[in-house]
Order: C-alpha cells, then structure tokens, then sequence
C-alpha cells in the first residue's frame, strides 16, 4: 500500500483519534481511510442530487467567529426559504437552512460552506 505524507492540525489529530477509539480501528491509517470512505459516500450523494431538490442543511460552527456565513447565505437566498440560528453549549451556533432549488446552486452552497476551515459540521439532508 503507498504511504502519503498528510500535514493536519492539533484538532484534525484530536478527531482522528477520537474516531478511532469510537470505531474500534487499529490505527490512524484505518481512520483516515474510514474518513475517505465517508467522503465518498457524500460526494456520490451529492452527485445524483438533479433538478429541484428540498431538504435542510445543518451547519455547527464556533459562536462569534468572524466569517463569512452571512456573505455565503446571502449569495444563496434564491433557494432559502426558512434559516434558523441556535446557541448552543461551548460556544458554539447552530444554523439550519430549509433549502428548495435547482441543484446545481445547492450544490454550489454546500461546496462553498464546505470549504471552510471554521466549520466543525455541514451536513444536507433531502427531503
């Protein structure tokens, strides 16, 4: 099996530990290869999402970070029709999107809201 070398942060290595306790696998290699897998599995998902498409999107992020959640959510109220904001314990927000749209500009939103670092959860459900 080929060996990559992975650059990951204090909190990255704190997870991967953590999943690999939960999961009972023998080390990290296991883990990180459980994580691709669950990856894979969003990606396919996200890949047969076509036409309009209803469902809610769940984000968890640190309270009070400065971020670009409203420039993201602005760009994509076309497809909003109900948001929710809910404190939670440590510091941490809730957001809830109720979402019905053209699948293509879901999967825009769901693409940008991934790529931030200061997320800790996106996750979409369909409805």
């Amino acid at each position: 099996m080929p060996i990559v070398s992975v650059s990951l942060t204090e909190k990255n290595l704190d997870v991967l530990d953590r999943m690999q306790r939960a999961l009972g696998l023998s080390g990290r290699s296991e883990a990180v290869r459980a994580c691709l897998r669950t990856a894979e599995d969003e990606i396919r998902d996200r890949e047969v999402l076509t036409g309009n498409v209803e469902g809610v999107l769940m984000i968890v992020h640190e309270s009070h970070r400065d971020w670009d959640l409203d420039d993201i959510r602005h760009s994509f109220q076309g497809i909003i029709t109900t948001q929710i904001h809910s404190h939670l314990r440590n510091e941490k927000c809730l957001e809830v999107f109720i979402v019905n749209g053209d699948s293509a500009t879901l999967k825009e939103m769901i693409f940008r809201f991934r790529g931030k670092d200061e997320l800790d959860y996106v996750k979409f459900i369909r409805s």
